[in-house]
């Protein structure tokens, strides 16, 4: 990536905080500030816990809504196997372990936990754990570390940013590297992260420091 280009889309991105009046990217920022709040992997009753933490006022999109989607199947899976489910975020947030193998790991147990169901007779056509839901379990446990996936911003984004070697959309680890080397930065610019902390200064937002502003920088500055 070159350094002048990411510059001038933080500039383009600068200029677009500055100017807008309703910032549509801040349902992230309420997702991350309940799930800061309430998550606890020890809570006996797990799955209210995990309820409560994948909550938000403003839009669900993140986990699909509260309907046939990552989160209504998560508090299945919860039900079949609370234990077993909680092992499955003990070993997605053990930072000694490989961040690939950890999602794919996860993901794996996903597809065993919706195998057993469908073995019952349920018809599931899909648990929708993707690498979007997993990254974001991860960025909302550690948002100073971990990014959302998102790949079609990302690519037009490292195409404009003339990345050498693009990668895939498999290769998630990849993503969250450059997301990090983003970061280190964007987060040099300290008007930037002002005026996006002002952004962010209403009830019930996240208002720490965190990589998911360069989800918001790739987003909105591939629409630019």
């Amino acid at each position: 990536m070159k350094v002048d280009k990411i510059n001038h889309y933080k500039d383009l991105f600068k200029g677009h905080l500055v100017k807008t009046f309703d910032y549509n990217e801040l349902y992230k920022y309420n997702a991350l500030y309940h799930f800061d709040n309430k998550w606890d992997i020890e809570d006996l009753d797990f799955a209210k816990m995990y309820d409560k933490s994948l909550n938000s006022e403003i839009s669900g999109r993140l986990w699909g809504g509260s309907k046939d989607s990552a989160k209504s199947m998560m508090l299945e899976f919860i039900v079949i196997n609370k234990e077993f489910v909680r092992s499955m975020f003990r070993d997605l947030y053990n930072e000694d372990k490989d961040i690939a193998m950890r999602m794919n790991r996860f993901e794996f147990h996903c597809d065993e936990l919706l195998s057993q169901m469908q073995a019952k007779g349920k018809k599931l056509n899909s648990h929708y754990h993707n690498s979007q839901v997993i990254s974001m379990y991860l960025a909302f446990r550690y948002p100073q570390k971990y990014n959302i996936f998102t790949y079609g911003p990302f690519k037009i984004m490292m195409n404009r940013l003339e990345a050498k070697n693009i990668p895939q959309e498999f290769e998630v680890d990849r993503y969250l590297k450059l997301c990090n080397g983003l970061y280190s930065i964007l987060k040099k610019d300290t008007e930037l992260l002002n005026i996006h902390k002002l952004m962010r200064t209403k009830d019930n937002l996240y208002q720490d420091d965190t990589i998911v502003i360069v989800h918001d920088y790739l987003k909105i500055a591939s629409t630019l």
